[in-house]
């Protein structure tokens, strides 16, 4: 059985995204910018439930880096 992840399409050209890229002062190779290209589309869609007008408004918490915790230092 073959998986395969779905894409989202962005509106944005490669050649947009590598001006992002560089304007945030980041050197990427081209397989780096075709694999935040290719990922563009969700962060996209992320942005825009979070931006959306109540009551279609999703908090800040959904974002993927607010759902991990790690552990402190000297605990288990």
């Amino acid at each position: 059985m073959s998986h395969t992840t779905p894409t989202v399409s962005t509106a944005v050209s490669k050649e947009e995204i590598a001006v992002f890229i560089k304007r945030a002062g980041f050197t990427l190779s081209q397989p780096e910018i075709d694999a935040y290209y290719e990922a563009y589309g969700y962060i996209e869609q992320m942005a825009a439930l979070i931006r959306a007008p109540a009551p279609n408004r999703m908090s800040y918490m959904v974002e993927p880096a607010h759902m991990f915790s790690f552990p402190v230092e000297g605990t288990k």
